[in-house]
């Protein structure tokens, strides 16, 4: 007898602030069976403000004292755009017989540090899950940072066992890596003996979004026309290049903010400015995918690029001249580029049910294998 599948929404809210991802999956938390619907439901100007305000306010209070007022508002935005996130989704499935069994919640990061010095790291994710199982009526699998943080793990990436389980489902060729590239960019090494291996890589989108903000030319480089038209400095990339991080062994992560350098960017024009960012992502990744590298090949044969970076023909451009592999978008490989971060903690929600490891020594560094999650249930909704 299998084991219990579960039809699964996802939810997802990155550190660009652009929306909520939610994504269907079917799924018993070790294959994959089927893909269901999916939605975006993007934050408004006031919404993404707020946002905002309260990472810059997480910086600020570094989790020492009373946490910022602003927490509240956040999470109010928060709770709002996640129920109706999932409401699309759970109507969407009751218009075809089909009912949700389980939603995985990941919340929104606001501050994320590292494990340093002995000392063990520390992670928020705002929202709480009580208040979308209390709306929803289902229950809601959320917190899948923290257990990771208190074994004395780096609390991220989280989305590698889902990579694994994608990479199987496609029965595509290891060894692979699938690239994320959001705010910060990460890499899960999927090796030809079936070991995972992952690690944040340094920026992602991050500091080109803020310096394209900072220059008043919108929220991000659409298309990579700026970055396109520009010259990267590589003496400022060598020197960012050589921050603490970059010497750090694998696996390791960061916070959003650690990489934001614009002000060592005067004198850069805005197409200089974001070429050099991209410059800077693309060479932060090579340092930091060579660190698994045994021979002078490439790691992997192939490089999966999933997260905002894709869509970017600068960043993929600046990526083909690091020799990681062939460098292929998710596009190439039919997987849903945009929401398979929702799809993984989907998947995360049932393995935490289940008690299976969302993490492992060899993907945050954790001193066991270890689940994580935390379950708000819920209660009958009223007529």
């Amino acid at each position: 007898m299998g084991n219990i599948r579960y039809n699964t929404i996802g939810l997802m809210s990155g550190t660009s602030l652009d929306g909520v991802d939610a994504a269907i999956l079917d799924t018993d938390g070790e294959q994959i069976f089927n893909f269901g619907a999916t939605h975006f439901r993007p934050y408004t100007e006031a919404e993404k403000h707020t946002l905002h305000g309260a990472t810059q306010a997480a910086l600020a209070w570094n989790f020492t004292g009373p946490p910022p007022n602003i927490f509240s508002q956040a999470e109010q935005i928060l709770h709002t755009a996640h129920i109706e996130a999932a409401q699309t989704l759970l109507k969407a499935t009751e218009h075809k017989g089909r009912k949700i069994d389980l939603i995985g919640f990941h919340g929104q990061t606001v501050l994320h540090r590292p494990p340093e010095n002995g000392q063990r790291g520390a992670t928020l994710q705002l929202g709480n899950g009580q208040v979308l199982a209390d709306a929803l009526g289902v229950d809601i699998i959320y917190d899948f940072r923290t257990n990771d943080v208190r074994e004395g793990g780096q609390g991220a990436p989280l989305a590698p066992l889902y990579h694994q389980a994608l990479l199987a489902h496609s029965k595509l060729k290891r060894p692979a890596i699938v690239l994320n590239i959001g705010g910060v960019s990460n890499a899960t090494l999927l090796e030809a003996d079936g070991t995972v291996r992952a690690s944040d890589c340094g920026p992602g989108n991050g500091p080109l979004d803020t310096w394209v903000k900072h220059c008043g030319r919108g929220d991000f480089d659409k298309d990579g026309h700026l970055s396109l038209a520009g010259t990267p400095d590589i003496s400022r990339v060598e020197k960012w290049l050589d921050a603490t991080f970059f010497t750090k062994p694998v696996p390791k992560s960061a916070d959003r903010w650690d990489f934001d350098v614009l002000a060592d960017m005067r004198g850069l024009s805005v197409q200089d400015g974001a070429a050099t960012l991209v410059a800077f992502t693309a060479m932060a990744i090579q340092r930091t995918v060579n660190q698994y590298k045994t021979s002078n090949d490439p790691v992997a044969e192939a490089v999966i690029v999933c997260g905002g970076g894709r869509k970017n023909p600068a960043i993929l451009a600046a990526l083909k001249e690091q020799n990681i592999g062939t460098i292929l978008t998710t596009e190439q490989t039919h997987w849903r580029g945009d929401d398979l971060e929702a799809e993984a903690f989907a998947y995360l929600a049932v393995r935490s049910v289940r008690g299976l490891p969302l993490s492992t020594p060899e993907t945050t560094g954790v001193s066991k294998s270890v689940s994580g999650g935390k379950r708000a249930s819920a209660h009958p909704l009223k007529a």
